[in-house]
């Protein structure tokens, strides 16, 4: 149905920014639950601090492969306790209390909670280095703010951060880092630029690595750089040919009229400052040419407060190059990783800097995993496995793209994660693995619902996800509403959990919401988080049968509402819609219905949306047949079974007498079980009412008699894994390139890079462990590590020091009996850079 109204014309969205940043409503909100109208609440507005406790946990749960994140005032059973942030201290629910927990218990040493002051949010825009790299000029800065002002601006995509290829001198890393000229092709000059990104209502930044400098003359005529005593330069490195000398006196001025002259004079408010690790390394290494050799780490926070003295408080400050922890409490915002890539292996190079880092993010200062690319070689479905990345953690979120050359469909993906909000982890501490499943607890409104992503990293196999209530801290026996955000499409009410089979290199974005007997609103169009940012009042009146709201809408972007109605009432639909000024469209569907609506300029919109009675079709439940059970490592198997003939709203997978989950598709995931225990499986049709088959495939499976001879350690799931870097490779150096130690190359093994631990829970069903070890061969013969080998925390063997260009070294030993395999590399003494490591051929033997 259709009903037209004339549009009004109202201020844009762009007069509700606060800060430069996207508000949270600030309107008098309205929400009744259960059967009982609440009186209005105030939305809060935008945190200028942290709360003073934030629920948290301090280590993995049950399921080692989830993270967890929240939006709002969240309470989960998931908490192991609390974190007092202005404090630093934890308390667990058990009482125990853990003082200076990010301080001595993380090793962050300069902690100090975020002061979101001037920044309640973290940026989101767009930056110009991963499209134009050096190759940068005015012409082409103008083209992409002009079009972020015209398509993402509304959508909260504020900042233009101008990167490297601005300054003039030189190409390489090094040569050009001259920041007193400015390059050609910036010929009317960067405060002309500046100028005319601010006058299309964005933010104007600026990339440099301050530190550091190439031209001679400046060096000279300053007298603020690290010489010898035969006057050259003492520090040659990427961040420049000459570095500052932070106890001189002069460096501290030559810092202070650099950044007064960014900031004042050319009118930038957001600084990327690159190359910051090295800085700090280098002042390390190189005291002894300073002026006044004093703590290292002390004389470059004064330079970083320098820098801050000179641009202000309210001008955002980047730190970046990996990760600059000696920066914090000063940064607004830090990278937390290397440069991405545009292709896979940039996402994971995002991923990485998130798993390792996060738990930084919005509690020390606002973590930028880097920059989000959604263009041609990814697919639209590793552009949306990178976009719900950026949209579920909630880090700083700057698109690289040639914005103009993006064909719609990948424009759709950005215009559902911009801006980022006010997100933060529930988990504070490193991740110990890739982790597939990112559970996002959000209250808004009292509407208290989950946003959980399933990824897949794997770019050749699909893999499957068993998402079980309990695992997420839900009820574990209420029934729970799935919506499918990406496509669009509600997928039923169903006890106990879901099963997500997820395609290569992709994500699959559910929203959960426990039923609660009432027509509901589960999902929002505008925005990943379903609500957060364009919601603003919520009212349910279940005499009138009637949801009213309000929502912020922008000019010409569908807004759609999806609405789910009780299991027990699927018969529910959508009677009639008002929305006074406003085009909009409603369509019912089998338990679910939509209403979109179209608006002429940005506004908010008032609705109402009444429900009534209507017919339900109901098809039988038929009994499945054929079922089969495969062992996969040593506690999972995957079941399947015949795909029934028969309509079917799916199956629902019994183990040990028990309803586990529900699974769509002819096939199920079980994992957890004991290996050495026979179990029972049975299979049962359901319908989208719940009903189930009264018959079910059936079988017993004991996964111990179904263990191979052999099993390779890189077809198993680690209890837990690290490298010095990333994590480690399955079946792959840590490179990515092939295994090869000496001239010998392998298919089966794992890939690191010290310093390494990886740890199986083998159950003492193996008597044997071998493996061939050594530094591989990307290595180019440098480095220098050691193998180390434990069973149930008892050392088994160690290689002692092994080098590059040698042949690998063979390792057989005895483990019967071992319950718990640790395999350690650690670093000989040179440093890390080139300790990969390669356990090749790395298998347990029964």
């Amino acid at each position: 149905m259709l009903r037209r109204y004339r549009g009004r014309n109202r201020q844009l969205l762009l007069s509700r920014l606060f800060s430069g940043l996207l508000l949270i409503p600030l309107f008098l909100l309205t929400l009744a639950c259960g059967n009982k109208a609440r009186s209005p609440i105030q939305a809060e507005k935008p945190a200028s601090r942290l709360p003073e406790q934030l629920p948290c946990r301090i280590q993995d749960g049950l399921n080692p492969d989830l993270m967890v994140m929240t939006l709002g005032n969240v309470q989960t059973p998931l908490a192991d306790g609390t974190f007092y942030p202005y404090e630093d201290r934890v308390v667990l629910k058990n009482g125990q209390e853990i003082k200076n927990y990010f301080k001595n218990k993380l090793g962050i040493k300069y902690f100090q909670p975020i002061d979101k002051t001037n920044f309640q949010l973290p940026p989101s825009g767009w930056c110009s280095w991963y499209y134009y790299y050096q190759e940068i000029n005015q012409e082409e800065i103008e083209k992409n703010a002009q079009w972020l002002a015209q398509n993402l601006r509304e959508y909260g995509a504020l900042y233009c951060q101008i990167d490297d290829g601005w300054q003039d001198r030189g190409q390489g890393p090094g040569e050009n880092r001259d920041w007193t000229k400015v390059s050609r092709r910036f010929s009317k000059g960067m405060a002309n630029l500046a100028k005319f990104i601010k006058d299309q209502g964005l933010i104007p930044g600026i990339w440099l690595a301050p530190h550091g400098q190439s031209n001679e003359e400046v060096v000279k005529n300053s007298g603020a750089f690290l010489l010898t005593p035969d006057g050259k330069s003492a520090s040659s490195t990427w961040e420049g040919k000459f570095l500052i000398d932070p106890s001189k006196p002069e460096a501290q001025s030559y810092l202070k009229e650099l950044f007064t002259r960014l900031a004042q004079d050319w009118g930038y408010e957001y600084f990327k400052i690159d190359g910051q690790p090295i800085v700090v390394e280098e002042f390390r290494k190189k005291k002894n040419f300073m002026k006044s050799p004093q703590d290292p780490e002390a004389l470059y926070r004064q330079t970083l407060e320098t820098i801050r003295q000179a641009i202000g408080p309210k001008r955002y400050l980047l730190g970046c190059w990996g990760i600059p922890l000696e920066g914090m409490g000063i940064m607004n915002g830090s990278r937390t990783g290397g440069d991405i890539v545009p292709a896979w292996d940039g996402f994971l190079v995002a991923l990485d800097a998130t798993m390792k880092y996060y738990f930084l993010h919005n509690i020390a200062w606002y973590c930028d995993p880097d920059v989000m690319l959604v263009r041609y070689p990814l697919t639209l479905d590793m552009a949306k496995a990178w976009a719900s990345l950026q949209g579920l953690t909630g880090q700083a979120l700057m698109a690289s793209d040639r914005m103009y050359d993006l064909p719609e469909e990948r424009i759709e993906i950005l215009r559902r994660v911009f801006p980022a909000v006010d997100i933060r982890p529930l988990d504070l501490f490193p991740s110990s693995r890739y982790k597939k499943i990112w559970d996002l607890k959000i209250n808004h409104l009292e509407r208290q619902y989950d946003v959980v992503g399933c990824f897949n990293y794997d770019q050749e196999k699909t893999t499957g996800i068993e998402l079980r209530w309990a695992d997420l801290g839900l009820e574990e026996k209420a029934r729970y509403h799935v919506y499918d955000f990406w496509n669009k499409e509600y997928l039923g009410c169903w006890e106990k959990g879901f099963y997500v089979e997820v395609p290569p290199a992709s994500v699959r974005v559910l929203t959960l919401l426990i039923d609660n007997g009432q027509p509901q609103l589960i999902s929002t169009s505008r925005h990943i988080t379903q609500g957060w940012v364009d919601l603003e009042s919520l009212f349910y009146d279940p005499a009138g049968q009637v949801i009213k709201g309000k929502s912020r809408v922008i000019k010409g972007d569908p807004y759609e509402l999806r609405f789910v109605f009780p299991r027990d009432r699927r018969n529910l639909k959508i009677k009639r819609v008002e929305a006074p000024g406003f085009n909009f469209a409603f369509h019912n569907h089998d338990g679910w219905a939509t209403v979109t609506i179209f608006s002429q300029a940005s506004d908010s919109v008032s609705w109402e949306v009444y429900f009534e009675e209507g017919d339900v079709y109901n098809f039988p439940a038929r009994a499945p047949s054929g079922l089969k059970a495969e062992l996969k490592g040593l506690n999972k198997v995957l079941l399947e079974w015949a795909p029934l003939y028969y309509l079917n709203a799916g199956y629902n997978v019994y183990v040990d007498g028990k309803l586990y989950l529900y699974t769509p598709i002819n096939r199920c995931q079980v994992s957890g079980l004991n290996p050495s225990q026979e179990h029972s499986f049975e299979v049962k049709g359901v319908w989208l009412d719940g009903s189930v088959s009264e018959k079910a495939a059936s079988l017993n499976f004991k996964p111990v008699d179904h263990l191979s001879h052999e099993v390779y350690l890189s077809d198993l799931e680690p209890a837990f894994m690290s490298a010095g870097r990333g994590f480690p490779r399955m079946d792959k150096a840590f490179n990515d390139g092939r295994l090869q130690i000496g001239n010998k190359s392998y298919k089966k093994g794992i890939g690191t890079q010290a310093n390494s631990e990886i740890v199986y829970e083998l159950n003492g069903l193996f008597k044997r462990f071998e493996a061939e070890v050594g530094l591989d061969a990307g290595s180019n013969g440098r480095g220098s590590v050691e193998f180390k080998v434990f069973g149930d925390g008892k050392l088994l063997w160690a290689s002692g020091v092994i080098k590059g260009k040698v042949a690998a070294r063979k390792v057989q030993l005895n483990i019967a009996g071992v319950k718990t395999l640790r395999l350690v590399v650690e670093d000989a003494g040179d440093g890390i850079a080139y300790d990969h490591a390669d356990w090749a051929e790395a298998r347990i033997l029964r």
